[in-house]
């Protein structure tokens, strides 16, 4: 019987960041040496007091359903810590808990979201919101935010994007992919606005534990005048190395929470209650092991920045929290040289011309074996993504290729 994928698929397009994982493993297992800075995957082990309650809790039976938003235990849990580091107040009926702050995204646009709502979207943004809000049949309204302000949303952006439309605004703080961090003042100034209006917030914090120079900032559930508008999503992939775990929370009004709940009880169920014993002693126990990380993050951080900076033909700036950088690299497809429209840019490179971030990251796997998610992927012609969520030695070789290729592209 022929296929035909339905209308619904036929409307969104892949992950551009889970197909580079996959390229890179199936150049790797042909033999190539690829170096992969696309993943935005820690290259720590989960801590041990965790990996030993997953342990403990397996020895113990604990493999079975729990309730379909999480354990009573683990949503106290994070009631607790939102309280003790922001003052905000949740009760564990008002948190569900998650396969991943990714499906906790999905779970809230999917709650709030009809066909002809409109989701402000700020841009670069991460590769899966747009989709997300396609797959609800909402409309992204997105607001270009360009390098020279650090690809902040600004007051004013915001105002001009509101319509009668507007049923979310997403925003993303630390950012991926441009590692972005909005100060408490910043913040507050986007309240100001959002108060004045009708919808909703999605605070994607999955970052908000790996911020750099001593930048203040908050979450946004430190606000109340926003907390019955307020979705804020976290998880535990990144700040405690747990990204295969799946583990993932909302907070937010109970009765978004309720939908929120409605909807994973018809798609997944409960989050994997090993995972969520593992998630109660990370947020339980002592949280050296994220500072450690954060300082790792850091060196990492400053050391590819320098790197970079040195490179004639991109200009990046300095992140101020997560673990990415995001490359302007217009010059490298001779942007400077010709118009946007016209019909002869891009560099010619091994007999083929380098036009659009993908022609370039196609390029450096391909030429230099180091693997860069393109910017198309999160609304930019003109940038490259990279992860510096490896280790030194590995950064520090992937640095001396793309010096390399950099430099070949711009002879």
């Amino acid at each position: 019987m022929h296929f035909q994928e339905s209308q619904l698929a036929a409307r969104i397009q892949p992950s551009q960041t889970v197909a580079l994982t996959g390229l890179v493993a199936e150049l790797r297992r042909q033999g190539k040496d690829v170096i992969d800075l696309g993943a935005g995957e820690p290259d720590f082990e989960t801590p041990e007091p965790v990996r030993h309650a997953a342990i403990t809790a397996i020895q113990k039976g604990k493999t079975k359903y729990t309730p379909n938003a999480g354990t009573i235990a683990l949503r106290e849990a994070i009631a607790a810590s939102l309280h003790k580091e922001y003052g905000a107040v949740y009760q564990p009926n008002e948190i569900i808990v998650s396969n991943g702050a990714k499906q906790s995204v999905y779970n809230a646009i999917l709650s709030l979201c009809n066909p002809g709502d409109e989701v402000i979207l700020p841009a670069p943004y991460w590769v899966s919101y747009p989709e997300q809000i396609r797959l609800a049949g909402a409309t992204a309204k997105v607001v270009i935010n360009p390098d020279g302000d650090d690809f902040k949303l600004t007051p004013a952006r915001l105002r001009a994007a509101i319509s009668p439309r507007t049923k979310l605004l997403i925003l993303n703080s630390p950012a991926n992919p441009t590692g972005t961090v909005y100060t408490t003042e910043e913040l507050q100034t986007l309240v100001d606005v959002i108060r004045q209006h009708e919808f909703f917030v999605l605070a994607d914090e999955i970052y908000i534990k790996l911020v750099y120079d001593g930048v203040e900032t908050t979450s946004l559930c430190s606000f109340p005048e926003i907390r019955d508008r307020l979705i804020l999503v976290n998880g535990f992939s990144k700040s405690y190395a747990m990204t295969g775990w799946r583990l993932g929370f909302a907070a937010a009004p109970l009765p978004v929470v309720k939908t929120m709940d409605k909807i994973q009880s018809h798609t997944t169920s409960n989050a994997c209650s090993i995972s969520q014993e593992a998630g109660l002693a990370a947020i339980s126990g002592n949280q050296e092991a994220i500072e450690m990380m954060r300082q790792k993050f850091d060196e990492r951080r400053r050391f590819v920045h320098e790197s970079l900076s040195r490179v004639p033909g991109i200009s990046v700036r300095l992140p101020k929290g997560a673990f990415y950088m995001f490359i302007n690299v217009t010059p490298l497809l001779g942007l400077t040289e010709a118009p946007l429209g016209a019909m002869d840019w891009g560099r010619q490179v091994n007999g083929k011309k380098l036009k659009f971030p993908n022609d370039l990251c196609q390029h450096l796997v391909e030429h230099a074996g180091v693997a860069l998610v393109a910017g198309e992927a999160f609304g930019s012609g003109f940038h490259v993504r990279l992860s510096y969520a490896t280790s030194m030695k590995t950064l520090q070789e992937a640095m001396q290729r793309l010096d390399k290729a950099f430099g070949e592209i711009m002879a």
